[in-house]
């Protein structure tokens, strides 16, 4: 019984790294990028903490109401944030969020192509 319940609960992780579970390692490498994002904004570029986790969350959500529709918008959405991010003086903040919204298209992108 000792050996049965042994199975069950081990992993194995040859299976865990098919790509069966792709979905899931893009989304383990979004919420990765989404930290990452949010401690390199706060700790190295000044930023409110509450303002960079809040666009951390806008964009991904932006990504998920756009997720629809064709590239070329997906393109034009991540000039805008650029040249937003010109605008109030923040570049490399807008970069890095703009590459969030990148990386979450792309993880929507797989997600539903499963």
């Amino acid at each position: 019984m000792a050996d049965n319940k042994r199975n069950v609960s081990s992993i194995n992780v040859k299976e865990f790294f098919s790509k069966e579970y792709f979905p899931l390692h893009c989304l383990i490498g979004l919420v990765v990028l989404a930290v990452a994002a949010m401690v390199v904004s706060i700790v190295v570029l000044s930023i409110n903490p509450v303002v960079a986790c809040l666009m951390v969350v806008l964009e991904a959500g932006l990504a998920a109401c756009l997720n629809k529709i064709p590239l070329w918008i997906h393109g034009l959405v991540f000039i805008a944030q650029i040249v937003c991010g010109i605008m109030a003086s923040q570049i490399v903040f807008m970069v890095i969020m703009a590459l969030i919204y990148v990386f979450a298209t792309a993880f929507l992108f797989v997600w539903t192509n499963r």
